[in-house]
């Protein structure tokens, strides 16, 4: 196989994965969040809001006071090409240490 033929199937190949990828967000500029919701382990989500109504390269939300545990945070975004792009980040709260350990 000639070094040409090689280098052309290569090419189609990687033309052809990439127009079967998907995208998966790691940032969106400009942000827009359709829904967003917050669960604790073993209890039902909850849905934050306000959400903003215009996009911006950040966005605010306000969180209810949390409680110790695991939490699942979880959001649907539109991107720029009009797809929905869903996304979950987990996290755990822990007690906070000032309410009567002894230190050293």
């Amino acid at each position: 196989m000639s070094v040409t033929k090689w280098f052309t199937g290569a090419a189609l190949f990687l033309l052809v994965a990439t127009a079967h990828a998907h995208a998966h967000l790691t940032a969106a500029v400009p942000a827009r969040i359709t829904a967003l919701s917050l669960q604790r382990e073993g209890e039902e989500p909850r849905k934050l809001a306000p959400l903003p109504a215009e996009m911006a390269a950040r966005i605010t939300i306000p969180l209810p006071k949390l409680l110790p545990g695991k939490y699942t945070l979880s959001w649907r975004a539109v991107g720029d090409d009009g797809h929905v792009v869903p996304g979950t980040l987990h996290f755990t709260v822990l007690e906070s240490s000032a309410s009567g350990g002894g230190g050293g």
